[in-house]
């Protein structure tokens, strides 16, 4: 919901044509898609000439996430076990990469036209437990999702996301990180990373007046203005 024309253009056109008939605005967002890999990028290149490729990587800790996440990371599994899920898809990883990569791509003009996705195992080389999965060393412990948005034979996004529970274990920090190649070159990084369960709450209630305010139909997050945190009713009411 992200972004529905990058895998079903046919669904976008119905879900739009919907929310026209019936007066409304439908948007789907969320701290990842919706914020950290597509529309803080975006933002970012705010101070650009231009933009030649961008690379950036959202490194995460499972820990806090329930047993649904954690079979479809493949946390738990063997090696095996992940590839035989990847293959059948029923560990897939990041869900997003193509909304992302085609609302990065749509905002800047980068003419992306084919996505590749790739998907590796995080083996634990120590053991790591939550209250719902208990990985031995030599076990998987995440999962390391790439997606590449090339135009023609040319990369222009790179978006990487490995996932994992407890990656302080192995002395992996989490951050957010942004490179953005162009005149001038623009290199960010957060850490830890933005907490992904109260950022996702927060930028779907922070984007509530910008959805009332906006016309009818099917929106993106790079079709409305940018979230800011609301901070009482003076905040709401300059929105609406």
């Amino acid at each position: 919901m992200a972004d529905p024309e990058a895998q079903s253009p046919a669904l976008a056109v119905e879900i739009d044509e919907l929310a026209k008939m019936n007066g409304v605005s439908v948007l789907g967002t969320g701290v990842n898609p919706g914020f950290v890999l597509d529309q803080l990028i975006v933002t970012l290149t705010g101070g650009c000439h231009s933009v030649e490729r961008i690379e950036a990587s959202r490194v995460n800790d499972l820990s806090p996430y329930g047993p649904t996440v954690m079979k479809s990371q493949g946390v738990g599994t063997t090696p095996e076990a992940f590839q035989a899920g990847v293959a059948d898809g029923s560990i897939v990883g990041h869900v997003g990469f193509p909304e992302s990569i085609h609302l990065i791509s749509q905002a800047l003009g980068l003419g992306v036209d084919r996505i590749e996705q790739s998907r590796v195992p995080i083996i634990s080389s120590v053991y790591r437990e939550t209250p719902y999965v208990k990985v031995e060393p030599g076990m998987v412990a995440g999962c390391a999702h790439t997606g590449v948005g090339y135009r023609g034979d040319q990369e222009v996004v790179r978006l990487v996301h490995p996932q994992q529970i407890h990656p302080q274990l192995e002395n992996q920090p989490t951050g957010d990180y942004i490179h953005i190649y162009g005149k001038p070159d623009v290199h960010m990084s957060i850490q830890p990373e933005i907490a992904g369960g109260k950022a996702t709450i927060g930028i779907a209630v922070n984007m509530i007046p910008h959805v009332v305010a906006a016309t009818p139909g099917l929106k993106r997050m790079i079709d409305l203005p940018a979230p800011a945190a609301l901070m009482g009713p003076s905040a709401y009411s300059r929105h609406v």
